[in-house]
């Protein structure tokens, strides 16, 4: 008898557990993995006027591309929001992404220019990989990329490290593309390391060094090389010739119910009307001096006319699935000592 009750235990036990996994995780509302600042006002501002539920998990781009990799096709998401469509492009590739999720907008050319032809992604702002930030001492600050091979900016070059910060590959893919491509452009990239290149952590780290005097350039992205600069007057921001683009993306999750489906995009087409993008834009610290995509919106003050800058757009299809293979060579040749 004591037997029988533990196998039916045991037997209870998985199938509470079976039912746990085949339970509609959607029943608890939308997930969003969010990596942008400006995300968890958006969250809350939409289960405000909706009423549906979203569970923010707030991460770093790279912690959030890696939780999504080791999901893989069991998500536990609805939504993700980050930078970087090089990223997105990848995990479309790889079939963790819903198709035609892509609201009909009133998009500029630039964001319609953006929008995948499957519509597994939603462009929803644009910063720029590659901004130089410096002190406003240095005397001749550079314009182009060759520029910072010179003497004068020996040992004075830092960068964040794109295999922790996930919205500096696209500055590598960029750097790599303007020398000549992969993997020819590598040599531009080594002697980077050869004229004194130093490699941080995040644009937070790369910022303070430069704050602090260790380096007297970084490269950084656009958004928070321009926050950096309005808080501490002795800095500027150059965008040189040509920046990357480096777009905001919202992604939802394949397999949802279709009541949850539509809750996803009505999730997006909310993040993307008016209000809500100027909200982003007062709430979003670094993350609010974006482009914006539509027509309907204007960009921050702060921004100069994107007309006025030379932008490369860089093939998704192209640089997204090479990701590992770039990084990696990057950490093992430009890292080592």
């Amino acid at each position: 008898m004591r037997r029988i009750l533990v196998i039916v235990a045991v037997l209870a036990v998985i199938v509470a557990g079976a039912l746990y996994v085949l339970w509609p995780r959607q029943s608890q509302g939308l997930v969003l993995y969010s990596a942008v600042d400006y995300g968890p006002a958006v969250a809350a501002a939409f289960k405000q006027q909706t009423g549906i539920d979203v569970t923010l998990v707030d991460v770093s781009t790279g912690a959030l591309l890696a939780k999504v990799s080791a999901e893989g096709h069991r998500p536990a998401w609805s939504l993700l929001w980050f930078d970087g469509d090089l990223a997105a492009a990848a995990l479309d590739r790889a079939g963790l992404l819903a198709k035609h999720s892509v609201p009909d907008l009133p998009w500029n050319k630039t964001g319609r220019a953006l929008i995948p032809a499957d519509g597994a992604y939603t462009p929803t702002g644009l910063t720029l990989a590659g901004a130089f930030t410096y002190h406003a001492t240095l005397a001749a600050p550079p314009a182009h990329w060759a520029a910072l091979l010179s003497p004068a900016l020996k040992g004075a070059v830092g960068m964040n490290n794109p295999a922790i910060s996930g919205p500096m590959y696209p500055l590598l893919a960029g750097m790599l593309q303007q020398a000549g491509g992969w993997p020819k452009g590598q040599a531009y990239v080594l002697a980077l390391k050869a004229n004194g290149l130093h490699v941080y952590t995040k644009n937070a780290n790369t910022l303070a060094a430069l704050r602090g005097g260790d380096i007297g350039l970084a490269v950084t992205q656009s958004s928070a090389a321009w926050y950096t600069a309005s808080q501490y007057p002795m800095l500027r921001v150059r965008i040189p010739d040509p920046a990357f683009a480096l777009p905001s993306v919202i992604c939802a999750a394949p397999g949802l119910s279709p009541q949850m489906r539509a809750a996803a995009e009505k999730f997006i087409r909310f993040a993307m009307s008016p209000a809500i993008q100027k909200l982003r834009q007062q709430k979003g610290e670094g993350d609010g001096n974006y482009w914006p995509l539509t027509k309907d919106v204007a960009a921050p003050k702060i921004l100069p006319p994107l007309g006025s800058l030379s932008v490369t757009v860089l093939d998704p299809a192209l640089w997204g699935p090479r990701e590992d293979e770039v990084n990696a060579w990057f950490s093992k040749t430009v890292l080592a000592r």
